[in-house]
C-alpha cells in the first residue's frame, strides 16, 4: 500500500484517538482504529497498526485490549484517573470566580484526558479578568512584590462601584485562600500598616509593582489567618 502524506502522523494520531476515545468500558476495534485515521487521510494496514499499538505500549502508554462480547483496544491506567478528572471538573464548574467562557474552555481541556463531556449550568461570574488575576498574584508572591489595584463592589444593579472613589490600592500579598467559593488575595496593606484580606473577583487593573514586599512576613501565618 502506498503511504499517505500524512503517514508520519499515524503514531500521534493513534496516540490521540486512544486517549480521547477509550477507556475500559469503550474499547475500540482495530477496524475502527484504521477508519479512524482514513478521517485524518492516513492509510493503514492491520499488522502496521498492531505494530503502531505495540510501540505505544513499549513507550510507556497503557494500551490493552480485550476478548469476548466487546473486543478492542482501550487506554487502562492514566495521568489522572477519570474520579480525579471529574473532581477538577466540578471544582471548575462550581467556581464562582471563573467565567463560564473560561470554564468552559478549562473544561474542553479536561475532556481531552479522557472524552469527558459536561455541561455546566451553575451562575457564572461577569468578571473574566479573574483568571488573569490570580496568576499575577501567583508571580507577585514568588518575586516577594507588591501589587497595586482598583477595588470595587457591584450595586444592585450589577454595575461597579469603585471604592476610594477609584484611587488605587497599594498592597504586599502574601498568599491566596480559597473560602465559600471565592479567591481571597491576604495582603499587607501598606497605608494602613496591617494585614487585610480582597476578594480578587473585585480586582481591577492589577499591576504588579517593582517595590519590594512590606510587611512583617515571619511572623504571618496564613493558615491560622485563614
Amino acid at each position: 500500500m502506498a503511504k499517505s502524506p500524512n503517514q508520519k502522523l499515524k503514531l500521534l494520531y493513534l496516540y490521540q484517538i486512544l486517549l480521547q476515545r477509550t477507556d475500559e468500558e469503550h474499547p475500540i476495534t482495530v477496524p475502527q482504529l484504521i477508519g479512524e485515521l482514513d478521517l485524518r487521510g492516513i492509510r493503514a494496514e492491520r499488522k502496521s497498526v498492531y505494530d503502531d499499538l505495540e510501540a505505544l505500549r513499549l513507550f510507556g502508554l497503557d494500551v490493552q485490549s480485550r476478548k469476548g462480547r466487546s473486543p478492542g483496544w482501550f487506554v487502562g491506567r492514566r495521568e489522572f484517573e477519570l474520579p480525579e478528572l471529574k473532581l477538577l471538573v466540578d471544582v471548575v464548574q462550581s467556581s464562582r470566580f471563573i467565567t463560564r467562557k473560561k470554564s468552559d474552555a478549562l473544561i474542553r481541556k479536561l475532556e481531552g484526558l479522557a472524552g469527558l463531556v459536561y455541561v455546566s449550568g451553575r451562575v457564572k461570574a461577569m468578571n473574566e479578568s479573574i483568571y488573569y488575576n490570580v496568576d499575577k498574584l501567583h508571580t507577585a508572591l514568588s518575586a516577594r512584590k507588591s501589587i497595586t489595584f482598583r477595588y470595587f463592589d457591584y450595586d444592585m444593579h450589577r454595575n461597579k462601584v469603585f471604592r476610594r472613589e477609584g484611587r488605587r490600592y497599594a498592597v504586599s500579598p502574601y498568599g491566596l485562600i480559597w473560602n465559600s467559593e471565592n479567591y481571597y488575595l491576604v495582603a499587607y496593606d501598606i497605608s494602613n500598616q496591617e494585614m487585610r484580606h480582597y476578594r480578587v473577583d473585585k480586582m481591577a487593573e492589577l499591576s504588579v509593582s517593582d517595590q519590594d514586599r512590606q510587611g512583617d512576613g515571619r511572623a504571618f501565618d496564613l493558615a491560622a489567618y485563614a
